[in-house]
């Protein structure tokens, strides 16, 4: 997945609908994922290592928008 960063605006020009229902889609998908992102935690694979990292973004992210969520073995919270 990519995103073109001449085209990705700021969370504050989203309105709060549409800031809501990304909100709520993220948590989703950070829920659904869990399990599968803690199966990874002792992989040193590359392409783990990039799950884990990629996820761990997610879960920070979600944290700076207030939602809360227990991270799966692995993930960091607040770094």
């Amino acid at each position: 997945m990519s995103a073109d960063p001449a085209r990705v605006f700021a969370i504050e020009d989203l309105g709060e609908r549409e800031r809501e229902a990304l909100v709520s889609a993220a948590t989703w998908y950070a829920k659904y994922h869990e399990r599968m992102i803690a199966e990874l935690a002792d992989d040193p694979s590359a392409l783990a290592v990039m799950r884990r990292e990629h996820f761990q973004a997610l879960h920070d992210g979600l944290r700076t928008l207030g939602v809360r969520l227990r991270p799966p073995a692995g993930i960091r919270v607040g770094d």
